[in-house]
């Protein structure tokens, strides 16, 4: 019974990792982009990002929150409050439901 659990992991770890190479299309740049070369997203970018990037800007999100509140009191007192909130909770915000789907910019 170990055995095949061994074996059936790795096989497992050995599919996850394993990744098609394949040719990128590349299409014209789109003009509305400022030269930006666009294309549709490959599905391997889509499941990273589903999976890793959304619950990290979920978390992110919650963090930004917590720090937001905790840095009122230095906040106020240098009128930085656009500056915190933008930074700490509108970003996070936007990165996690506004971007589409499977646009990773790193």
């Amino acid at each position: 019974m170990k055995r095949i659990f061994l074996i059936l992991t790795a096989i497992a770890m050995l599919s996850v990792t394993a990744v098609p190479i394949m040719a990128q299309e590349v299409l014209p740049p789109d003009p509305n982009m400022s030269g930006r070369i666009t294309s549709p997203p490959q599905g391997e970018f889509i499941i990273f990002d589903i999976f890793i990037l959304r619950p990290l800007g979920l978390a992110s999100m919650a963090v930004g929150a917590v720090s937001t509140i905790a840095a009122v009191p230095w906040v106020e007192p240098s009128h930085s409050n656009d500056r915190v909130e933008r930074e700490l909770i509108q970003k996070p915000y936007e990165y996690t439901f506004c971007r589409p789907l499977g646009d990773i910019d790193f």
